[in-house]
């Protein structure tokens, strides 16, 4: 459950939000724009999957049929997508989305299937009442039209969010996301390639980058050459803990150190095309501290869901990782941050949205 009070300070700041949950081996990422929100409440994102599609009595037949049942039946009013990420990779490259109600089965739209280690496809939501279902558009997809009603705006990208946490818009964060659809809940990340002025997001739905500031380099598209050595500053702490201790899990106080450092402030060695996802994996695995990431295709971007064992919302509601770089905070993902010669680089651990380290007024030193 997500509190309404994450949703007015989002409305509030117009920060976007992102949640993360999981049904079995199916990830899910819910995405509100706080800029569009109107009505802030309490929400259960909660949703369930499986693979039953008796309820399509025949009216649709595909390989693969995904089915959701949300448990929010009145979602607010907001630019919503929900991206869901299958345990394996599909064959189909579209998938069409149906609603069934007691009355009828309508397809909804059809939306593009990302193909990375797994598939991933993101679906605009605008109403959570009645059974929905995901079925793969391949050869073996079948619709009963005599049963199926056709929506206008079937067809084409519904697009995807607009940044996240861990690598937000401008007024948000580099880090976290700032509310649960599941016991775990983590972010994902965006981007920004548009010229600075536009006002236009980029493909990865990303608010334009600040005048002055670097623009993100897609890691598909960077290369790397290991015979050009540089140097960067790294470090990582969660020293804000011990201002909201009363909010730390019980079975999570054993993994913050006396001093709140991590990884205390160094010199670290960096390859050309090298970005700060790299540098971070790079350092954890060398000095033996535990990091887990999670890819995510719709913003090409890893997201960083936890370091020493200290994960998001483990110290509160609005509690998660976020990066700078010489002292600002991207509004994209660490793995689209080219890193160049003398970048200081800080992975923190904030309790308050990023409001406790800077982000959100003015910077701390």
């Amino acid at each position: 459950m997500v509190g309404k009070s994450v949703f007015q300070d989002a409305e509030k700041y117009s920060k976007p939000l992102m949640f993360h949950g999981k049904s079995g081996k199916i990830s899910y990422f819910w995405y509100f724009d706080g800029a569009s929100l109107r009505a802030p409440a309490d929400q259960n994102l909660t949703v369930d999957f499986s693979e039953d599609k008796r309820g399509l009595n025949g009216a649709v037949s595909s390989s693969e049929v995904l089915r959701f049942t949300f448990h929010e039946k009145q979602l607010i009013q907001a630019k919503t997508t929900l991206t869901v990420d299958f345990p394996r990779r599909l064959n189909a490259k579209k998938a069409a989305f149906y609603q069934k109600s007691p009355k009828t089965i309508r397809r909804l739209l059809t939306a593009p299937i990302n193909q990375d280690r797994v598939s991933s496809v993101t679906l605009p939501i605008y109403d959570t009442n009645g059974t929905f279902y995901l079925a793969g558009m391949d050869s073996s997809l079948h619709e009963d039209p005599s049963q199926v009603q056709t929506a206008d705006s079937a067809g084409g990208n519904p697009g995807a969010a607009s940044s996240s946490m861990q690598g937000a818009d401008s007024s948000s964060a580099g880090g976290c996301s700032s509310g649960s659809a599941s016991k775990k809940s983590k972010a994902a990340s965006g981007g920004g390639t548009a010229p600075a002025n536009s006002g236009r997001k980029d493909r990865y739905h990303t608010d334009p980058t600040p005048g002055g500031k670097p623009k993100p380099a897609e890691p598909q598209n960077t290369p790397k050459n290991s015979q050009k050595a540089f140097y960067c500053t790294l470090s990582i702490d969660c020293k804000t803990v011990f201002n909201h201790r009363d909010q730390l899990r019980p079975e999570k106080k054993s993994v913050v150190p006396s001093d709140g450092i991590l990884f205390k402030s160094q010199k670290v060695v960096f390859y050309q095309g090298e970005s700060v996802f790299d540098v971070l994996q790079r350092e954890t695995r060398k000095n033996k501290l535990q990091m887990e990431f999670k890819k995510t295709p719709a913003y090409n971007s890893g997201y960083i869901e936890g370091i020493q064992n200290l994960y998001e919302f483990d110290c509160g509601s609005l509690s998660g990782w976020m990066y700078q770089v010489n002292g600002w905070f991207p509004n994209y993902g660490c793995s689209r941050y080219r890193l160049k010669d003398g970048d200081v680089i800080q992975w923190r651990y904030t309790c308050d949205l990023g409001r406790d380290i800077g982000n959100g007024g003015k910077l701390t030193k």
